[in-house]
């Protein structure tokens, strides 16, 4: 029999290339060799084509507290078996206990992960379990009490990406190089507008966009260009929004042709509106529609703001990852699957109970792994 430490590298990439993605960190503790093998770009290429059904969205969602890496796979939602899979709980960031995450963020294959206790951030790269820890340090006492907002981006140097994180509370902003610093800077940054804590910002090609509102509740589009360090105009919805409607934003497409999408749904008539868009810049943006749908006879409550969703574009379907529909006292998580066109269709999808005492809403994001260093 072969042993495995004779096999050629080409074979050897083959059949760890077939291993379950959350069964890939003990592979890479077996031997230094087999490390440096799935740290490489090319094997995670592999890896992803070999382990992910063509159609599937490979999605990291937090619930209870916890990460959790599901695949949603839409092409035969008619037929009678799950259309949402849970593959496995992601493993803790460290090994000595368990990480306690309130909030996360995604950008190029990276978690950000912010800790309960708002002592610690962790950037977190679940494909090669490589994390990166840096302390908070707020600015003042006052802000010690405060939960920031947070954003995950970079820069684009010239031989690599630098990664950047962005904080802000009030008119306080921060951003921490990762690279670069061992501290965070000020940004001289005077606003006008306010960004939800509930309300999570979305990657996109390196900076972020969050749903902004202004005096007035009235809603816009906000970019963070994370390398020029600082924020765009407001830039119009392709809808008249405020404060009582849901608004979430989401992306969609592979990395160069990623493209951002948003939903809206009315206050009072719970029609929902999804929109794409067709150019999006740091300090411009235009809107295609998706489709529209009226879910007051689907549901009959209206989407939280600090939920989440993710597109299908090929099977015209979007899930919305939410809690059940007992607004006053929801018991479980949940996901709402809306598709539309010629084979129109909803259903809904059990997630799990909600822990007792946990808060915040099932938070999904599309991800694809990659071997970036922290």
């Amino acid at each position: 029999m072969t042993m495995m430490s004779k096999l050629s590298t080409e074979l050897l990439e083959e059949i760890l290339s077939r291993v379950p993605m959350t069964s890939m960190r003990s592979v890479r503790c077996t031997c230094r060799n087999w490390n440096t093998i799935c740290k490489d770009a090319t094997f995670t290429k592999k890896h992803l084509s070999q382990t992910t059904s063509e159609g599937e969205i490979l999605t990291v969602v937090m619930m209870n507290c916890s990460l959790h890496l599901m695949r949603v796979n839409l092409q035969r939602v008619g037929l009678d078996h799950p259309t949402i899979k849970t593959t496995g709980k992601l493993i803790s960031l460290d090994d000595s206990y368990q990480v306690v995450v309130s909030r996360v963020c995604h950008c190029d294959g990276l978690l950000l992960c912010t800790t309960e206790a708002y002592s610690w951030l962790a950037v977190w790269n679940p494909f090669t379990s490589q994390t990166r820890w840096i302390c908070v340090e707020p600015t003042s006492v006052r802000h010690r009490k405060i939960w920031y907002s947070h954003a995950l981006g970079y820069e684009e140097g010239k031989s690599f990406r630098i990664y950047k994180i962005l904080r802000f509370a009030g008119n306080v902003h921060e951003i921490y190089a990762l690279k670069s610093s061992d501290s965070w800077r000020v940004l001289d940054v005077n606003t006008d507008w306010d960004i939800g804590y509930d309300n999570h910002g979305v990657s996109l090609k390196g900076n972020t966009y969050w749903y902004a509102k202004v005096a007035g509740g009235v809603g816009f589009l906000l970019c963070f260009d994370f390398t020029r360090e600082r924020f765009g105009p407001l830039m119009p919805l392709p809808f008249e929004c405020f404060s009582e409607d849901a608004v979430i934003l989401s992306s969609v497409g592979e990395e160069q042709q990623q493209q951002l999408a948003v939903l809206f749904q009315h206050r009072e008539t719970f029609e929902m509106e999804v929109w794409v868009t067709t150019k999006v810049e740091p300090d411009a943006v235009s809107w295609s529609m998706f489709f529209a749908v009226d879910m007051g006879p689907l549901t009959g409550f209206r989407f939280n703001t600090g939920g989440s969703f993710v597109v299908d574009e090929e099977n015209a379907a979007v899930v919305v990852f939410d809690e059940d529909r007992n607004v006053e006292k929801p018991t479980r998580n949940t996901a709402y699957i809306v598709g539309f066109g010629e084979s129109s269709y909803f259903r809904e999808v059990d997630l799990g109970k909600i822990t007792t005492g946990k808060e915040g809403f099932p938070h999904a994001c599309s991800y694809v792994p990659s071997s970036v260093q922290t």
